[in-house]
């Protein structure tokens, strides 16, 4: 998997073949056929592998039993952790060639929405108030975009003193929930 995903995001997913995937991994090339139809089961083995709510499932469950506003910064530490450690998973699905790929847009839509449904539950269970289903989407996304936004950003900064994501986390956290209930 880490072989694919370091060629296809030097070379390209179109440019990289099976038998440089085989020979980075050390494996014979039939090997990779004895898993994987082709290169694009391969390529959506990779993304629904490296994506943030499939490697979360365990976790997931465990945050449902957690205090929520302790949920919430949790799942956004997760992500922020997640987002830092996937940079080239990142740099290969926002590729234009990975996004004009209809069927894997697809999938990454697909995962995009089921993480917004993940945060806009930590959300509501956080909210001290019922808030309409229009605004808790919009914060959900807020939540996931700042996030990203800032791990993207402070990477840039790296030679400043950086804010550090936990507290980050909190603040943008505090001043979602308060924002939502305001709209109450």
């Amino acid at each position: 998997m880490e072989a694919s995903l370091e060629l296809f995001t030097k070379k390209g997913f179109n440019a990289t073949t099976t038998k440089e995937i085989a020979v980075k991994s050390g494996v014979a090339e039939g090997l990779i056929f004895y898993y994987f139809k082709d290169k694009n089961e391969l390529l959506n083995y990779l993304i629904r592998e490296f994506s943030f709510i499939g490697s979360l499932q365990n976790e997931i469950k465990e945050l449902s039993k957690v205090e929520p506003y302790t949920a919430l910064i949790k799942f956004g530490q997760l992500y922020a952790n997640f987002l830092s450690c996937n940079k080239s998973f990142l740099t290969f699905i926002w590729s234009p060639e990975i996004v004009q790929n209809t069927n894997v847009s697809k999938d990454i839509v697909d995962f995009i929405n089921t993480m917004g449904e993940q945060a806009r539950s930590f959300l509501i269970r956080a909210s001290s108030c019922t808030v309409e289903k229009k605004t808790v989407e919009t914060a959900a996304s807020m939540f996931l975009s700042t996030i990203l936004t800032h791990v993207l950003v402070e990477e840039r900064k790296a030679e400043k003193k950086p804010i550090r994501n936990d507290d980050y986390i909190e603040e943008i956290a505090t001043f979602i929930l308060k924002g939502m209930q305001i709209s109450h």
